[in-house]
């Protein structure tokens, strides 16, 4: 495990000279654990680091306490797609669909994620409270990228202008950092200065600046934006609500016979949980005993 103090956090800025927001995340520390738990390699790692950034740009829009959002990726690569979420009280997680991809991994220095997206690909992103999907976008994006997807988001489903850049590093074995930073232009917002702002995107000066790591001061002052009303920070981390429990009551949707099978097999049931990697073992007693509960289950 990366014994390193979790520092995740999302930051929201307000300009309201300009009438722009902004917000900042840093997930590295929870993008480590995810990419540990997942065993997942360097490629797949690295592109689980900025999805777990782009989501929690999104994440600063949840308004409901259960509330969450998710954003998936379909793309053509070698990676195949990814999946990452996050809720209102900052909790973050997420899978790869391919955790190892050798032909990446074995390289030298880290590929470009060209390689690992591919040339084409689809997003989704759902907003939903338990049990209830509040909103669902989605469509094909060409290039392949995060930011791409959440560019497209604000702009065809929100229709709201907003400029997005997510990096993800990694030293060696080491993922090094996993940010983001989002602008938006407010309705009654300074269309010009966003575009200037916008700029700095386009000429990788924030891409750069995510790099660097550098203070939420001197993201501002590489905006230009000055006037800066700075919210207190959210913590971000790592959270997943998988559970022994929900892994038994998964479990009970299984047939009779499938359950008879699994409690007369005589040894433990291996169950790990796709969005966090956590493994869970469930003993043939207990498969006996959901059995048991199951309308003529003990017959």
């Amino acid at each position: 495990m990366y014994a390193l103090k979790n520092n995740d956090r999302r930051v929201k800025v307000f300009f309201p000279a300009v009438k722009l927001s902004m917000c900042f995340v840093d997930v590295t520390s929870s993008a480590r654990e995810l990419e540990q738990r997942h065993q997942a390699g360097p490629a797949a790692g690295l592109a689980l680091g900025e999805a777990l950034a782009g989501v929690a740009l999104l994440g600063s829009a949840l308004s409901e306490p259960d509330e969450c959002v998710t954003l998936k990726l379909k793309v053509s690569g070698p990676l195949q797609g990814l999946l990452v979420e996050t809720g209102f009280d900052g909790s973050l997680r997420g899978y790869p669909h391919i955790k190892r991809i050798p032909e990446l991994d074995q390289m030298v220095s880290m590929p470009p994620f060209e390689r690992i997206f591919g040339e084409e690909g689809s997003m989704e992103v759902i907003r939903s409270l338990p049990g209830q999907i509040l909103s669902s976008a989605s469509c094909a994006i060409k290039p392949v990228a995060v930011t791409e997807a959440i560019e497209r988001y604000y702009d065809q489903s929100l229709q709201r202008l907003a400029a997005a850049d997510v990096c993800a590093q990694r030293s060696g074995s080491i993922l090094e950092g996993a940010r983001g930073c989002l602008v938006e232009c407010m309705p009654d917002g300074d269309e010009e200065a966003f575009d200037r702002v916008r700029q700095r995107f386009f000429d990788d000066t924030v891409y750069n600046n995510l790099l660097d790591g550098v203070s939420i001061e001197t993201l501002c002052t590489a905006l230009d934006l000055s006037e800066a009303k700075i919210e207190r920070p959210k913590r971000l981390f790592f959270s997943c609500r998988c559970s022994h429990n929900r892994v038994l009551n998964m479990l009970a949707g299984l047939s009779a016979a499938d359950l008879r099978e699994l409690a007369d097999a005589g040894k433990p049931v291996e169950i790990v949980c796709h969005m966090c990697g956590k493994r869970y073992s469930v003993t043939p007693e207990e498969c006996r005993s959901i059995l048991e509960t199951k309308d003529g289950g003990a017959s």
